[in-house]
Order: structure tokens, then sequence, then C-alpha cells
């Protein structure tokens, strides 16, 4: 639970959490950042930040005077379902990967040395291209298999290289998180590929025919996934 709010002249992001349970203070180039337990009334937070308001101060100066660095990567732009999304790179006190409209904000720690910040920044990636690909694709999922009268039991997220998706006859679905960077509609293709297989755990007629039924345009999203299979990766220089 995020929030924007100010005590005396000071604005800082409140952001609530069930598990915690203390109090924490950030200052990053986006300014004060508190970090609260869920039950903790405001009063309570605003004494907190009016008895740390000198260290405060102090270091959202420091702040202002640190220069406002990005770090140079050749893939500015990244893909999510079609839309472009600008990528800038910040250092902070935390890593955290935030999208804020058309921009995805990636903050690295001070605390990671040079040398392992370009691993560290596709590892971020990664993760939160992961998360997305949890929340879109169990929408994804409940949509086809109503539609198709079918029911599955869990969606995992992997991140192979040559492979889309799998089934197994457990009801898992199994699905590539890189399909992100495709169009929506090639990633629909592969929901339909692989709940059919809960019905022909196979290729054959059968199953090729369960899914033309429900996915006309099988044959132009399978093609498209072969063209663009080494497009669709990460790859920050």
């Amino acid at each position: 639970m995020n929030e924007v709010c100010q005590f005396s002249s000071i604005p800082y992001q409140l952001k609530r959490s069930s598990r915690r349970r203390t109090l924490a203070l950030q200052v990053g180039q986006k300014g004060l950042t508190v970090l609260a337990p869920l039950y903790l009334e405001k009063n309570q937070i605003d004494a907190f930040i009016a008895k740390k308001a000198s260290w405060i101060e102090q270091h959202l100066q420091q702040q202002q005077q640190r220069p406002q660095q990005g770090y140079p990567v050749s893939g500015e732009q990244l893909i999510l379902r079609e839309q472009v999304l600008r990528l800038r790179v910040v250092e902070d006190a935390v890593s955290a990967v935030t999208l804020e409209g058309p921009t995805l904000w990636v903050q690295l720690s001070r605390r990671i040395k040079t040398e392992n910040r370009q691993k560290h920044l596709l590892g971020l990636l990664e993760d939160w291209y992961q998360q997305e690909a949890q929340r879109y694709f169990n929408q994804r999922l409940s949509f086809w298999s109503q539609r198709m009268d079918l029911s599955w039991r869990q969606l995992l997220i992997k991140g192979w290289q040559t492979k889309w998706g799998s089934c197994h006859s457990d009801g898992t679905i199994c699905l590539n998180w890189r399909l992100l960077l495709a169009p929506d509609w090639v990633s629909d293709y592969v929901i339909v590929h692989e709940l059919a297989h809960l019905r022909q755990m196979n290729h054959s007629p059968a199953f090729w025919t369960l899914v033309a039924e429900f996915y006309p345009r099988w044959q132009e999203a399978k093609l498209y996934l072969k063209q663009h299979q080494q497009q669709m990766t990460l790859s920050i220089d």
C-alpha cells in the first residue's frame, strides 16, 4: 500500500506492509520513502520523521548534490506485450524495478560492485518480467480455460531459451516469461495450445483440430515464434 504524504516541509512516499514490524527511512533520488507496518497510525509515523528530521534533511541535500546518473545501456527500449518501454537505470539506496507509464525505472543499489552491475541489472529485469508474466498469464489462462471448458491446477513461469510452454497431466501449465516480448495474440496461442493438451496429451490431428477450433490464427502465431525466437530476449550491453 503506497501513498504520497507530507510532514511539515518534508514530502515523502509512505509504503505500508503487513509483513513489516518496524519503521525505516530510505532517501534516494526520488526523495524520502518511509517503510511502515500496516497498523501504525500516521501521527506515529510523523513523530518518527520529526525525530529524524536533521538526518533526513542532510541526506536529501546530499541527494540534490549528487549527479543524476543513469548507466549507459545499449537496449534503452524494452518490449512488454507490444508496448515500448523506455529503460532508465539510476543509483539508489536499494535495488528495485518500477513501471511508471512508459518508463521502466531500475534502481541499482550503490553497494553493488561495478563489475557486477550488468549481471544484477539483467537479474532485476528478468525477475520483474517473471512477476508480470505470472499476473498476466493467470488472467489469460482463466479466460481461455472458461471458453474451452477445461480446468488447470497451477501456473509456473519458466525462462527457457527454446521452449514456450508445457502441460502436465496433473493440470500444471508452464509458460515462458519471454512470451511477454511477443504480441498478445501470439502468447494467447501458446496458452490455447497448452490448455488443449489437457484433453489431448499429444500432437495428433485431433489435438490440432481442437487448437484450430478455439484459435484459428494458430499457424500464424506458430510462425511468428519461429521467426522471432532469437529477438525475444533481454540484452543490455
